[in-house]
C-alpha cells in the first residue's frame, strides 16, 4: 500500500465496507426479490386451483382458511406483485448506491484526473519536441563534425595510395589519417555519450551517480552522498533518473550558489526509487524554467513525479520519484 496516498486509504475504506454492503444485498435480495416472489408465486397457484376447481386441502391437508379463500390469494398474489416490484427498484437504487461509493472511493476526483492529463498531455508534446530537436541536433552533429573527419579520412588515404605508387614519401599522410580517424572516433563517442552516458555503460546508477557528484566537487562545492539503490534497473530509468540528476547539479552550479549539495537515493517497498538534490543556496527555483522543465518531462515520461521545495532564500530540494519495480 502507498501510505502517502490518499488514494490507498480510501481503497482500504471501500474494502473495510465490502462485508457490511455484502449482508445488506442478501438482506435486500431476500426481504425484496425472494420473499415477494415466493409469496406471488404460492398464492397466484392457490388462485389457479380455485378457478380449476381444485380444493387446495386435497392437494395440501394442511392448507389455512386463508389458503381456501379465492379472495384473500388474489389479494395476496397482488401483494407479492407489488413488492416484487418495489425490491427491484430497491435492488437497483442499492447497486446505484454501491457504484457511486466505489467511484467516489477508488477512484481519482475528475478535477485531479483532468489536471494529470492535461499535464502528461503537455509533457508529451515538449518530450516529442525535444525527441525531435534531438534528432536534428545529432544530423547536424554527424554531418558537421564526423562525417566531415571521414570524408577527409577517405580523401587523405586516396592521396596517400596516389602518392605512394608515384615513389612520393607518405609519411605525412599516414600522420594526417591517423589525426582524422582519432577525431572522428571522438566525435562519434560524443555522440553515443549525449544518447547513453558512458558513466552507466561503466557502472549502475548508483555508481554513475556518485560519479556525477564527484564531479561537483571538482566545482568547489562540498557534495554528501547517501545512496542505497539496487544495481538491477531497467535502463530507461537509469538513463532517465541519471540526466534528470545531471540537470539539477547543472542547475546548482549555474543559478544556485550553493556551497553544499547532498544526493540522496532509496527505494521503497512498494518498488519507487526517489532520488533528491539538496542544496543551500539562495533558492527560489523556478518551476517553469528551462532546466526543470526538462527534468520534469524526461520523469513523466517514466510515469513519476518531480517534488520541489524551495523557498526564497533557500534551501532547496528537489526529489525524482519514479516507479520501479526492480
Amino acid at each position: 500500500m502507498r501510505a502517502r496516498e490518499r488514494i490507498s486509504w480510501t481503497e482500504l475504506l471501500h474494502g473495510a465496507l465490502l462485508v457490511p454492503l455484502s449482508v445488506l444485498n442478501f438482506a435486500v435480495l431476500t426481504l425484496g426479490l425472494l420473499m415477494p416472489g415466493m409469496l406471488a408465486t404460492s398464492s397466484g397457484l392457490l388462485v389457479v386451483f380455485s378457478i380449476l376447481g381444485v380444493d387446495p386441502a386435497t392437494v395440501d391437508p394442511g392448507t389455512t382458511a386463508i389458503q381456501r379463500d379465492p379472495l384473500a390469494q388474489v389479494l395476496l398474489c397482488v401483494l407479492g406483485l407489488v413488492l416484487l416490484i418495489a425490491g427491484l427498484y430497491a435492488v437497483t437504487l442499492l447497486a446505484e448506491g454501491q457504484r457511486y461509493l466505489a467511484r467516489m472511493l477508488i477512484t481519482e476526483p475528475a478535477p485531479e484526473l483532468s489536471a494529470q492529463v492535461e499535464g502528461l498531455t503537455r509533457s508529451r508534446a515538449r518530450v516529442t519536441d525535444a525527441f525531435d530537436a534531438e534528432r536534428r541536433r545529432i544530423e547536424r552533429d554527424l554531418h558537421d563534425g564526423a562525417q566531415q573527419r571521414l570524408t577527409a579520412l577517405v580523401m587523405t588515404l586516396g592521396t596517400m595510395r596516389y602518392q605512394h605508387d608515384r615513389g612520393h614519401d607518405v609519411t605525412d599522410l599516414i600522420d594526417q589519417a591517423g589525426h582524422d580517424a582519432r577525431r572522428a572516433v571522438e566525435e562519434l563517442r560524443q555522440i553515443v555519450h549525449d544518447i547513453f552516458p558512458a558513466a552507466l555503460r561503466e557502472n549502475d546508477l548508483t555508481g554513475a551517480l556518485d560519479d556525477l557528484a564527484a564531479s561537483t566537487e571538482t566545482a568547489g562545492i562540498t557534495t554528501t552522498v547517501t545512496i542505497d539503490l539496487p544495481s538491477e534497473l531497467p535502463t530507461d530509468v537509469q538513463v532517465g533518473v541519471y540526466f534528470a540528476t545531471s540537470e539539477l547539479f547543472t542547475n546548482v552550479l549555474k543559478h544556485a550558489r550553493a556551497t553544499n549539495v547532498r544526493l540522496l537515493g532509496h527505494q521503497t517497498e512498494e518498488g519507487r526509487i526517489f532520488v533528491t538534490v539538496e542544496d543551500d543556496g539562495a533558492g527560489g527555483a523556478d518551476p517553469d524554467g528551462t532546466g526543470l522543465l526538462g527534468v520534469i518531462d524526461r520523469i513523466e515520461t517514466l510515469g513519476g513525479r518531480v517534488h520541489l521545495v524551495s523557498p526564497v532564500g533557500g534551501p532547496t530540494r528537489i526529489s525524482l520519484e519514479v516507479p520501479c519495480a526492480s
